[in-house]
């Protein structure tokens, strides 16, 4: 952000403008480490970039600076949050770029146009959930900008943009698989990362974001068990049993994982360059296996499908709510959780990873460690 702006100065006509500070250089760099890097848009073979400089590029200097204060602030404080607003910020872009000609994004869309992008999100075939979160995070940068006294309108309509849809489980929320796809996932593979990779959103049931964002140094051995300690929503690090085989395709991994040339503890999951595996590289990593594997409709499977599939597969074999919640981790039922007596949760928990690793005897014969 090498243009950024001593102060932000948005001038919405020729004899009024409001001035804020810019971001204070520990605010930026602390957003900076946050969000990461990722590929450019459309670019999957491009090297990874900080989303930070993403958004540089195509967004207005003086928005570029309020989006770092407004994924600065204590409200988005969880990684996942500021990585999930930025890059539905680069999409809302992205689209302003191809659809309006608007080279820079900035605060300026009006309502007709936001009924254009979404027209175009339907006709993508983009789920309700997806048009509302990328509705929302469009929204909550436009109150903070009004928040500062900027004269910005936000041009979303509750009447006309907003989808409804019902919140709980349902048929678009997820995929799920049955158990025997989830091993045809791994029997298709054709190294030990991508095994690995299905294994531990499986066996886990993690959250892509507890996968990529996990280091080596999270990895803890005691006696027969191994555990990963991951970050949940909100920012809760706790420890998820890992199943044995997983266990050996870590280990194997480990030994052939690309060297970590980043910043701070090395990813327990690394690209093909030794950068940090994000969202999308795991996305691409289940859709190729996927279609390897011959599923159908490859391109509905995503990382959440997989973290689906091993709940709904625990609750098929008889597991109640209790052990699902301690498996996965959901925030949702918390309040019922404080009631539950907590004695031997960690062999509840052990004993569903394991049970879920019985795909692991998918794993080909060449990427086991030898006996």
């Amino acid at each position: 952000m090498d243009d950024r702006p001593a102060a932000l100065v948005f001038r919405p006509a020729a004899d009024t403008a409001v001035e804020l500070p810019a971001p204070d250089p520990a605010t930026e760099t602390a957003v900076r480490r946050s969000l990461g890097r990722r590929r450019p848009l459309h670019d999957p073979k491009a090297d990874l970039v900080d989303r930070l400089d993403l958004l540089a590029e195509t967004l207005t200097p003086e928005l570029t600076a309020l989006v770092v204060l407004w994924l600065g602030g204590t409200r988005r404080a969880s990684r996942d949050t500021r990585i999930g607003y930025a890059d539905d910020i680069l999409l809302w872009a992205d689209w302003a770029r191809r659809e309006l000609g608007r080279d820079r994004f900035a605060l300026d869309l009006h309502r007709g146009e936001v009924t254009m992008w979404l027209t175009y999100q339907q006709d993508a075939g983009a789920a309700a959930s997806s048009i509302s979160r990328r509705l929302s995070s469009l929204s909550s940068l436009y109150r903070y900008a009004a928040g500062w006294g900027l004269p910005v309108v936000s041009p979303i309509s509750d009447d006309d943009h907003r989808p409804k849809f019902h919140r709980g489980r349902r048929a678009t929320s997820a995929r799920v698989l049955e158990a025997d796809q989830v091993a045809a996932l791994l029997a298709a593979a054709r190294d030990v990362r991508d095994a690995l990779v299905v294994g531990l959103l499986y066996t886990g049931a993690l959250r892509v974001s507890e996968l990529c964002g996990a280091n080596d140094s999270d990895r803890q051995d005691e006696g027969r068990r191994t555990w990963l300690v991951v970050t949940r929503k909100g920012g809760q690090a706790v420890r998820v049993p890992l199943e044995a085989r997983v266990v050996e395709l870590l280990e194997l991994y480990r030994a052939m994982r690309p060297p970590w040339t980043g910043s701070g503890p090395a990813p327990l999951i690394a690209d093909a360059n030794g950068g940090r595996l994000d969202r999308h590289d795991v996305t691409r990593i289940l859709r190729r296996l996927a279609r390897t594997a011959g599923l159908p409709r490859p391109e509905t499977i995503t990382p959440h499908a997989l973290r689906a599939t091993a709940i709904t597969d625990q609750k098929r074999r008889g597991h109640g709510a209790e052990e699902l919640q301690e498996l996965s981790g959901h925030a949702d039922v918390r309040t019922v959780m404080i009631y539950i007596d907590d004695d031997g949760r960690n062999e509840r928990v052990a004993a569903l990873t394991d049970d879920l690793g019985r795909v692991m005897t998918a794993v080909p014969r060449h990427l086991k460690s030898p006996s």
